[in-house]
Protein backbone atom coordinates (compact mmCIF):
# COMPACT_ATOMS: atom_id res chain seq x y z
CA UNK A 1 0.00 0.00 0.00
CA UNK A 2 1.68 3.72 -1.01
CA UNK A 3 1.12 6.60 1.49
CA UNK A 4 -1.99 7.69 -0.67
CA UNK A 5 -3.90 4.26 -0.68
CA UNK A 6 -6.45 4.56 1.77
CA UNK A 7 -7.72 0.66 2.72
CA UNK A 8 -11.52 0.74 1.39
CA UNK A 9 -13.75 1.10 4.19
CA UNK A 10 -15.89 -2.08 4.69
CA UNK A 11 -17.60 -3.05 7.76
CA UNK A 12 -20.56 -5.99 9.12
CA UNK A 13 -23.81 -4.82 7.57
CA UNK A 14 -22.22 -2.10 5.16
CA UNK A 15 -24.64 -1.92 2.42
CA UNK A 16 -23.06 -0.96 -1.31
CA UNK A 17 -24.79 2.17 -2.96
CA UNK A 18 -26.27 2.94 0.32
CA UNK A 19 -26.15 7.01 0.45
CA UNK A 20 -25.58 6.86 4.57
CA UNK A 21 -22.92 4.02 4.11
CA UNK A 22 -21.62 5.83 1.72
CA UNK A 23 -21.34 9.18 3.71
CA UNK A 24 -19.78 7.04 6.73
CA UNK A 25 -17.17 5.84 4.24
CA UNK A 26 -16.12 9.20 3.07
CA UNK A 27 -16.13 10.15 6.71
CA UNK A 28 -13.49 7.45 7.50
CA UNK A 29 -11.21 8.38 4.92
CA UNK A 30 -11.31 12.46 4.65
CA UNK A 31 -11.55 12.84 8.43
CA UNK A 32 -10.13 10.10 10.07
CA UNK A 33 -8.03 9.27 7.66
CA UNK A 34 -4.63 6.68 9.34
CA UNK A 35 -5.21 8.50 12.35
CA UNK A 36 -6.08 5.41 14.74
CA UNK A 37 -5.41 7.26 18.19
CA UNK A 38 -8.00 10.17 15.89
CA UNK A 39 -10.29 7.20 15.29
CA UNK A 40 -9.78 5.92 18.73
CA UNK A 41 -11.12 8.97 20.29
CA UNK A 42 -13.90 9.09 17.81
CA UNK A 43 -15.02 5.98 19.03
CA UNK A 44 -14.81 6.61 22.59
CA UNK A 45 -17.05 9.53 22.24
CA UNK A 46 -19.67 7.72 19.81
CA UNK A 47 -19.69 4.58 22.70
CA UNK A 48 -20.49 6.97 25.49
CA UNK A 49 -23.36 8.67 23.50
CA UNK A 50 -24.78 4.97 22.80
CA UNK A 51 -23.72 4.05 26.58
CA UNK A 52 -25.91 7.29 27.85
CA UNK A 53 -23.03 8.61 29.55
CA UNK A 54 -23.58 11.96 27.30
CA UNK A 55 -26.52 12.88 25.59
CA UNK A 56 -24.71 14.18 22.41
CA UNK A 57 -21.61 14.74 20.69
CA UNK A 58 -20.75 16.98 17.82
CA UNK A 59 -17.33 17.40 15.68
CA UNK A 60 -16.57 19.29 12.95
CA UNK A 61 -13.85 17.66 11.36
CA UNK A 62 -11.91 18.34 7.83
CA UNK A 63 -15.07 17.32 5.59
CA UNK A 64 -17.58 16.57 7.76
CA UNK A 65 -20.04 17.58 11.34
CA UNK A 66 -20.80 14.94 12.90
CA UNK A 67 -24.11 14.96 15.49
CA UNK A 68 -23.80 11.95 16.99
CA UNK A 69 -27.24 10.56 18.95
CA UNK A 70 -27.50 7.78 20.42
CA UNK A 71 -29.52 6.65 17.49
CA UNK A 72 -28.92 8.00 15.28
CA UNK A 73 -25.98 10.13 13.94
CA UNK A 74 -25.97 13.58 11.53
CA UNK A 75 -23.36 13.94 9.07
CA UNK A 76 -23.17 16.75 7.73
CA UNK A 77 -20.51 18.77 5.09
CA UNK A 78 -18.67 21.39 6.93
CA UNK A 79 -19.09 23.53 3.33
CA UNK A 80 -22.20 24.75 1.94
CA UNK A 81 -20.19 24.87 -1.02
CA UNK A 82 -19.82 21.31 -1.61
CA UNK A 83 -23.29 20.82 -2.82
CA UNK A 84 -23.67 17.62 -0.01
CA UNK A 85 -27.06 17.55 1.73
CA UNK A 86 -26.61 16.09 5.37
CA UNK A 87 -27.15 12.17 6.13
CA UNK A 88 -28.56 10.58 8.78
CA UNK A 89 -27.36 7.54 9.45
CA UNK A 90 -27.59 4.64 12.33
CA UNK A 91 -25.24 5.16 15.19
CA UNK A 92 -24.53 1.39 16.08
CA UNK A 93 -23.73 1.49 11.98
CA UNK A 94 -21.19 4.24 12.20
CA UNK A 95 -19.53 2.44 15.45
CA UNK A 96 -18.95 -0.72 13.72
CA UNK A 97 -17.60 0.97 10.79
CA UNK A 98 -14.80 2.55 13.54
CA UNK A 99 -14.33 -0.35 14.69
CA UNK A 100 -13.64 -1.87 11.50
CA UNK A 101 -11.42 1.00 10.55
CA UNK A 102 -9.49 0.43 13.39
CA UNK A 103 -8.72 -2.90 12.57
CA UNK A 104 -8.11 -2.09 9.25
CA UNK A 105 -5.69 0.70 10.16
CA UNK A 106 -3.50 -1.79 12.75
CA UNK A 107 -3.32 -4.12 9.81
CA UNK A 108 -1.39 -1.58 7.56
CA UNK A 109 2.20 -1.66 6.93
CA UNK A 110 1.87 2.20 6.85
Amino acid sequence: MTAGDFPLPDWPGKVTDDPGHDRIAACLVMDIGRADQWASEVLLRVGRVRQGLEPSWEMAMNAYIINVGPDTTEIAPVYDEAGESPVTVRTNDLEASLRAWISKLSESPD
